[in-house]
């Protein structure tokens, strides 16, 4: 007999969580789409493959648009079969478009989660609102990270699952997580594939250890096998992917590139995966974990979206005598964030002030044996986040630890305190408003917290009057103020010191904000514990301020803004071909294009319409890398290598701005006569030798090529192509 009211409070989670996503991304609803970079890059990169299966019905394996020709199964690629286990994915998204199907599966598998730990259906929705709207998941969504968003989503369900079989719960346990392990590596993200199970070795290794304290050796072997099978499982119904990925992953600069020495000693050296510098990009500063609780403590974002009319150097620039509109337009060009990544960022990681308060309350508090191991496992994902601002300990990793040495963007690993935080949380206000019975205990442990708290909050405080509030990139800044005030370098310092005063103003708002939300959260948890309020008012007080919490910090990251009209998109990005694109196409020959208006080697954009000698990919042949790194990144590039490439068509800037098409006339063609051959004793002297090659006259063959060479061929002026 089944009680149906107990469907009730899930149904009421479900429609909350519905009732935000939906408000939360509203201009979905009126056909406005998000402005997503890598999106739009990626469907430049497809777009010759999809222009294929119109003609020929599939996806081929290889694109001619990027990089001179790649393989394209990485791009976009089908893996026929009749029976996925992904069908399930669209009934847990219940079938809703995007964006507004990232943040409800974040919600409804953070919100089972909960269940699974048996956590009043309240405090559930609190952690599930927590995890799914902390400012990295709007930050992911708004630049098209959607395969990130999803895997995330799947990550609380999964740990859910290895709950159950923890708990000994084998059978259910053990199909959820076969389940919940398919989707989550078919949502084709390894990096955060790569991070949960960190987040399991912890889990693993701490339970491991209990059981074997307690002689519970059976269960340990039994829960060990049933993890081991469904991750076999999970590999198994994407292994048409994996194994294709696994293959690829060989011939590109994921498995290392090139490495030139320039002594004589040593010049053929090969990386075993990126370098190391590479893959440190986009590194968190170690003051900058203050962000989790104080999110704008280095100004939030790179670009100038946080400083408008209201700012310091707005009002400067009245005084100067500019107008309103023109100084908000001008101090929105200058950039807000000044913390360490110098390649910028599109804003911090915030988890929330409430839920830092309640994870170190938890942390304190809870005697459960599980909070060792989501400590290690959150501390060890700070220390990992901060890659070459603390680099003796992630250098050591990055060169022992398997497989790491193949990501790069050490920030990405906070996703892991952006689930435990909660997680903690949810636990702790469970035990302190349901079942604690010992309120002096009670009492004492959140005495502890707050003084703690409070201690954190005067040593961002003592950061707030102490730093310097200069980032990597001012010297550009200073320069540019210098020459708007025409050298007069009194003036320029006041400009660049009233935007040092707006990064400031930034910190100290925020600071203030955080201090407000966890301020309230404990006064509430006060009153509860003195029966100065109601248990239940007090839970819903939290679950309510921690919500907007978190949602207002997400809106700075994904608001109306963030939604145009698909037109104005593709005009922006020039989906849209320009005159000078329509020039070039009309030669209907075979050729490649290099687009100097654009970032080229970063730039998919271009095979919207066009076979591109640069392109972007994540996963670039390492044989192309080595080109670039060696020959067209360096200045001069080697003309004669475009020439190689078939680089027809240059894009250039003309005098009004525009894009014009210039041809080139030593353009090689698809294919040519040479006169003689060269051979080359390793890859990194073929590099070296393309120095001074004439590749019109003259091929390069590796020694351990050459017996592919029947025979050294002479020159025919009379052969033909």
């Amino acid at each position: 007999k089944f009680n149906w009211k107990s469907l009730a409070p899930h149904v009421i989670a479900t429609v909350i969580f519905l009732i935000i996503t939906l408000i939360y991304c509203k201009p979905a609803l009126q056909g406005k789409v998000l402005q997503q970079q890598d999106i739009i890059h990626w469907k430049g990169m497809a777009a010759q493959s999809m222009k294929f299966k119109e003609t020929h019905g599939h996806l081929p394996l290889w694109t001619n648009s990027m990089f001179g020709g790649m393989p394209a199964y990485q791009i976009a690629m089908e893996a026929y079969n009749p029976v996925a286990i992904g069908y399930l994915h669209s009934v847990f998204t219940l079938f809703l478009p995007k964006p507004f199907c990232f943040f409800f599966l974040m919600c409804i598998s953070f919100y089972f989660l909960s269940q699974v730990m048996k956590v009043d259906y309240r405090i559930g929705i609190l952690g599930a609102i927590a995890y799914a709207y902390a400012s990295y998941s709007e930050i992911i969504v708004v630049v098209g990270h959607e395969t990130k968003a999803f895997a995330m989503g799947y990550m609380p369900a999964l740990l859910a699952a290895f709950f159950l079989v923890f708990q000994k719960k084998y059978w259910i346990g053990a199909a959820l997580s076969i389940l919940f392990t398919s989707l989550l590596v078919g949502m084709n993200h390894p990096q955060v594939t790569y991070y949960f199970l960190i987040v399991v070795a912890c889990m693993i290794l701490a339970h491991l250890i209990i059981w074997i304290r307690n002689r519970e050796y059976k269960h340990a072997i039994l829960s060990l096998s049933i993890l081991g099978f469904a991750a076999i499982v999970g590999v198994g119904t994407n292994l048409v992917v994996l194994a294709t990925t696994y293959d690829y992953s060989k011939a590109t600069m994921r498995n290392g590139t090139l490495v030139l020495d320039s002594s004589a000693k040593n010049q053929n050296t090969s990386s075993t995966g990126l370098t190391i510098d590479y893959a440190f990009r986009w590194s968190y500063g170690q003051s900058e974990t203050f962000t989790l609780l104080v999110p704008n403590i280095y100004g939030g974002i790179s670009s100038g979206e946080e400083l408008g009319g209201s700012s310091h150097l707005a009002k400067l620039a009245v005084e100067k005598g500019v107008s309103d509109d023109q100084a908000a337009q001008f101090a929105s060009q200058f950039p807000a964030y000044w913390g360490p990544q110098e390649l910028g960022t599109s804003g911090p990681v915030y988890v929330g002030a409430i839920i830092c308060l309640l994870f170190l309350f938890g942390m304190i508090y809870l005697k459960i044996t599980d909070r060792w191991w989501i400590l290690a496992a959150c501390v060890l994902a700070v220390l990992m986040s901060w890659g070459k601002n603390f680099e003796g300990f992630n250098a050591f990793l990055f060169n022992h630890l398997p497989l790491y040495n193949k990501f790069r963007a050490p920030t990405m690993i906070l996703i892991i305190p952006q689930l435990l935080f909660p997680f903690v949380s949810i636990l702790a206000l469970q035990q302190f408003i349901f079942k604690e019975t010992d309120k002096a205990y009670a009492w004492n442990k959140l005495k502890v917290t707050g003084y703690i708290m409070g201690g954190i909050f005067v040593i961002a405080a003592m950061l707030y009057v102490s730093l310097d509030y200069k980032g990597p990139g001012d010297d550009g800044i200073l320069n540019y103020f210098n020459r708007l005030t025409q050298g007069n370098k009194e003036d320029a310092n006041t400009f660049y010191n009233a935007l040092k005063e707006d990064r400031q103003a930034l910190f100290g708002k925020d600071l203030i904000r955080s201090l407000f939300f966890a301020g309230t959260a404990f006064l509430f948890l006060w009153l509860m514990l003195k029966n100065r309020i109601k248990p239940v008012y007090a839970m819903l007080a939290i679950v309510l301020l921690s919500s907007i919490d978190v949602l207002a910090e997400g809106r700075r990251y994904l608001n109306d803004n963030s939604f145009q009209v698909q037109e104005d998109i593709d005009d922006r990005f020039a989906i849209n071909p320009s005159a000078a694109d329509l020039q070039i196409m009309k030669d209907t020959g075979y050729y490649r294009v290099f687009n100097l208006t654009q970032d080229y080697f970063n730039d998919a954009l271009t095979s919207f319409h066009h076979n591109s000698v640069g392109g972007y990919s994540p996963a670039k042949l390492s044989i192309v890398e080595d080109l670039l790194n060696y020959q067209l990144r360096k200045q001069p590039m080697n003309i004669q290598v475009l020439n190689m490439l078939n680089a027809k068509y240059f894009i250039t800037q003309g005098q009004q701005n525009e894009a014009v098409a210039q041809i080139n006339p030593n353009a090689l063609g698809a294919c040519w006569f040479v006169k003689n051959i060269e051979f080359e004793k390793d890859a990194a002297s073929a590099m070296k030798a393309l120095n001074t090659l004439n590749p019109k006259d003259t091929a390069i063959v590796e020694e351990a090529y050459k017996n592919a060479v029947p025979f050294l061929p002479e020159a025919d002026s009379t052969a033909s192509i």
